[in-house]
């Protein structure tokens, strides 16, 4: 049919951004999706954002992608969460109108220049001289490309279990991806089964929120995107917010031989940390409750999805389930819960840049690689966007970094460990999160986004002010000093703080203060409140990020102590057959990800070490 330099398959999250990514940097490029009604679209709960995943959106934005953006203008209820943690702590979270985002992303890719939209399944991924060549449909079009991006999401092979029922599907309703998942195992990938579920959707009218606690949205301005208005929401779309009962947890009990994550039907892995109702029913027996969230799905619809209740029961025992929490006694479900099972490709056998290491030219992003959740997969789907352009370019990868970014630590984790069970991004798996914060997430990559090419002059002009007006502050703070007889001393007292001493202080160690604020400091100074609450982090924090700094400094020494491509451990006589082993399959490209492989002996990465050293490297 045609020849493109991209094509992208899969119009989830991750094939949204790659496909952006690449016709912005100048590659033509296509999209291919099973059904261009479905562009976008949010088939599990409405919401982007919270601990781990808020970093990855504002990181998406800070380089150039498109979900900040439009979460944006689809936002019904925005909140920041962590609030009784320190700043650098907290992060946003919002319910969206799935309906309106699927539109937006929708006609943001119709906009682009050099991006065709192509409605058809694919059904395999020719391979040429170890090089992919394009991609062939089931309709019999031949789409020749220089570079593929797969982002299937749970449409691998996929089926859907509810109760004692499971049928072939992607998503329910939606055909699976079954010719493209027997091309990917004929190709020699390694594969697996997950698991993944939804929740019962039920119609706002008949529910009975009277009792219920109330999440308004924010009445502070706020935005995900760096390059939008901070805005207050009309509070018309509040979260409710109800618990589960013993009596939920008794039907649960008795009914565990119905539900197909405890009768065998389902046999993929499924998420540890967005578990199903059953399965926590059983992990935790002590708890006489779990909690429930109202969440609405749109303006113009009246669905509710009931965050807190995954669950693939069959339906009626669904209804007793929803029917004995508070408020939903008499709520009508229109959608039931289901469960999803797919393959996956095992992530290990990707580069860092996203591209299979076997196949030149193919590119992996999103669900595929074992990871759940909207923000990771555009994570993915926009480094794989990028690197396929960069690749057509004839240019090296984007690969971040650990110590550069939440989904640096993303892709290390899914390239150097692989994965058990879907991965999602939570703040513990960033070993300097203090440092990688959603508030400063432009000025750590902004810079990248503008030299790559995805972000325009104009927005990176935006985040040098931005860093120029924190170090002018931040030097100010050092510099101005105030004593006893100061006026500030007697503000300090009024905000419950203790006085100078005799030898005063520099307006950088008062701030210093949990209780002081910059505001404090230098009232009737018009600060922006995105400078002002960077400043008061990079000073409140300053001794755990100048630990961060350090850390950081020896593992960028580690990560540049390149290990050759070619090196052959099976003849590194120094190294444990298990070092060997290990090592071998996983070709880390330096010794910083050597010592992340998991199993390696801690004397064979010094062997190793050792190695480099006498071949220079």
């Amino acid at each position: 049919m045609g020849h493109y330099d991209v094509v992208v398959v899969g119009a989830g999250h991750a094939g949204c951004e790659a496909a952006l990514a690449a016709a912005r940097l100048g590659a033509s490029a296509a999209l291919v999706t099973i059904n261009l009604s479905e562009i976008g679209k949010m088939p599990c709960n409405p919401a982007i954002g919270g601990p781990g995943k808020s970093q990855l959106v504002r990181e998406v934005d800070a380089l150039g992608g498109e979900m900040a953006r439009l979460t944006d203008r689809s936002m019904l209820n925005v909140r920041l969460l962590n609030t009784s943690k320190g700043k650098a702590m907290q992060v946003r979270r919002a319910q969206t109108d799935r309906f309106l985002y699927a539109r937006l992303w929708k006609k943001t890719l119709e906009e682009t220049d050099g991006l065709d939209l192509i409605e058809g399944m694919v059904e395999g991924v020719p391979v040429e001289g170890g090089r992919v060549a394009g991609v062939v449909l089931r309709e019999g079009l031949f789409l020749a490309a220089r570079t593929v991006v797969l982002t299937p999401g749970t449409f691998l092979d996929g089926r859907v279990v509810v109760g004692r029922l499971a049928y072939p599907g992607g998503r329910s309703g939606e055909p699976p991806s079954v010719g493209l998942a027997a091309s990917l195992r004929a190709l020699g990938l390694r594969t697996g089964r997950l698991n993944t579920g939804t929740t019962p959707r039920v119609h706002r009218a008949s529910l009975d929120v009277s009792s219920l606690e109330r999440q308004d949205t924010s009445r502070i301005p706020l935005s995900f995107s760096f390059w939008d208005e901070p805005i207050v929401l009309a509070n018309d779309f509040p979260v409710y917010v109800t618990r589960t009962t013993e009596e939920t947890h008794r039907i649960v009990r008795e009914n565990l031989a119905e539900s197909p994550n405890y009768n065998g039907l389902v046999g993929g892995e499924s998420p540890r940390h967005c578990p199903t109702l059953e399965s926590k029913v059983v992990r935790f027996p002590e708890r006489t409750s779990h909690r429930v969230y109202l969440e609405p799905e749109g303006r113009e619809t009246a669905e509710v999805y009931l965050q807190g209740i995954y669950t693939a029961f069959p339906p009626e025992i669904q209804e007793r389930i929803v029917h004995s929490v508070p408020g939903l006694e008499g709520a009508r479900i229109e959608r039931y819960g289901y469960d999803i099972e797919y393959d996956y490709v095992d992530p290990r056998q990707l580069e860092a840049s996203l591209e299979v290491k076997e196949i030149e030219g193919l590119f992996l992003a999103g669900q595929i690689n074992g990871t759940t959740g909207y923000e990771e997969a555009a994570a993915q789907g926009l480094l794989a966007g990028i690197n396929a352009a960069q690749r057509v370019r004839g240019e090296e990868p984007l690969v971040l970094s650990r110590t550069q970014a939440f989904a640096g630590v993303l892709v290390d984790d899914l390239v150097t460990k692989g994965v058990t069970e879907p991965y999602r991004m939570l703040p513990s798996r960033a070993e300097h999160r203090i440092t990688l914060r959603e508030g400063n997430a432009d000025l750590r990559l902004g810079g990248i986004g503008h030299a790559i090419g995805l972000l325009s002059k104009a927005r990176h002009e935006k985040v040098l002010e931005r860093r120029r007006s924190i170090e002018r502050i931040l030097e100010a703070l050092r510099e101005r000093r105030a004593s006893p007889g100061d006026p500030l001393n007697q503000r300090l007292i009024e905000r419950g703080s203790s006085p100078l001493l005799a030898n005063g202080a520099s307006l950088y160690e008062i701030l210093r203060r949990p209780e002081i604020r910059l505001a404090d400091l230098v009232p009737g100074d018009d600060v922006p409140e995105d400078v002002a609450s960077e400043v008061e982090i990079e000073v409140k924090y300053s001794g755990c990020l100048a630990q961060h700094s350090r850390e950081i400094e020896r593992l960028v020494r580690l990560e540049n102590r390149l290990i050759p491509g070619d090196l052959d451990y099976t003849v590194l006589a120094n190294l444990s057959t298990e070092g060997r082993e290990l090592l071998g399959r996983a070709r880390p490209r330096s010794l910083g990800q050597a010592a992340r492989v998991p199993g390696v002996p801690q004397a064979d990465l010094s062997m190793l070490a050792i190695h480099l050293r006498r071949l220079g490297a």
